[in-house]
């Protein structure tokens, strides 16, 4: 049984908001993107209201959520 993107995301909401490629960070802070298991996590610093980048080799499917690292 397939599953489609919005099901698999939809698993991991309980854990936090995630956010989107061109979406506008809500507070200045460092988020992650999971890329898959064999690949190390992407992560990014941004400032509040600059635009979620694409994840190197995802694309638009780049999905982003914030941790607490303040690195």
């Amino acid at each position: 049984m397939s599953q489609g993107l919005d099901d698999i995301l939809n698993r991991y909401r309980r854990y936090g908001p995630i956010f989107k490629p061109g979406g506008k960070a809500p507070v200045s802070s460092t988020y992650v993107c999971d890329r898959g298991t064999m690949l190390p996590p992407v992560r990014v610093q941004l400032t509040k209201g600059e635009e979620f980048p694409e994840a190197e080799g995802i694309g638009p499917h780049t999905r982003w959520r914030a941790t607490n690292i303040q690195a």
